[in-house]
């Protein structure tokens, strides 16, 4: 029964992949709301790249030599005044005023210039648009497996906006053997461009388990593995996420006995 119920599982999680491959394929891109489009200015960055400017609409903008709060004010550009935008470095904007003196600025002061369409200015979240542009994932986490404690770790690589392959490597210590388990996933995430993303995967690897020495007649278990995992990401802040998954694991010890496990985790992952 365990084997049928692993196959309807894996069915079942077949078909979320192939949902997120259509979505994939059906849905556009997500954009970086970075700014707004405006008309082109005669000022050029290195490479000849057209710049874009803004007008200082507060009393004045400061620039500091380096971007950081640390580093000193050492010109101040005047209500009215244009500027052009020609770098991003996190929060901080690297600008060129018409008098050609060159600094740094946070987002908050350029957030109420004008752009040249007299439209206000805008100023996407940068830590969500790394999110939405990120490729690769790397974080580690703890839970059960079969009611024993579980460290795992992942490293995954978006292949598109809704797919990616991951691979995870998984220790567990309980009282009577100790098990080494990984694998590698193709993971579906239909939702990748919100802060809550859930996904859903399968995958195969190996699973070896060691019973303690001390044991009468002990066995070393070496077998291939499958699973099918479900679980979802929260974006958190800056380059971090919470995730949390529940896996079940089939072990093919051999061509007529399989071991079935069920793990849950929950972890923090890195990503960029």
């Amino acid at each position: 029964m365990s084997g049928v119920r692993a196959v309807v599982s894996y069915l079942v999680l077949a078909g979320l992949l192939a949902c997120g491959l259509a979505h994939a394929q059906d849905t556009p891109a997500p954009l970086a709301q970075v700014s707004a489009p405006t008309a082109p200015s005669a000022d050029s960055v290195p490479g000849g790249a057209k710049a874009e400017r803004v007008q200082v609409t507060d009393p004045y903008l400061e620039l500091h030599t380096f971007p950081g709060r640390g580093y000193p004010v050492f010109f101040v550009a005047a209500r009215g005044e244009w500027v052009s935008i020609e770098l991003r470095h996190t929060d901080w904007y690297k600008v060129r005023t018409a008098a050609g003196k060159e600094g740094w600025v946070t987002r908050e002061q350029l957030r109420s210039t004008l752009a040249e369409n007299g439209l206000q200015q805008r100023f996407g979240d940068v830590a969500f648009n790394d999110y939405l542009a990120r490729r690769v994932e790397l974080g580690a986490g703890a839970g059960r497996f079969h009611q024993e404690p579980l460290i795992k770790f992942w490293l995954s690589y978006r292949l598109s906006d809704t797919l990616s392959i991951e691979a995870t490597l998984g220790e567990v210590q309980g009282v009577f053997s100790g098990s080494t388990l990984w694998h590698v996933n193709l993971q579906a995430e239909p939702w990748s461009d919100q802060r809550f993303s859930p996904f859903a995967g399968i995958g195969i690897g190996q699973f070896r388990n060691v019973p303690n020495q001390s044991l009468v007649n002990f066995q070393t278990t070496d077998a291939h593995l499958s699973d099918a995992i479900v679980g979802a990401r929260w974006h958190l802040t800056d380059r971090f996420m919470i995730r949390a998954d529940v896996a079940i694991y089939t072990a093919f010890v051999s061509d007529q006995r399989t071991l079935e496990y069920r793990a849950a985790t929950a972890g923090l992952s890195f990503f960029f």
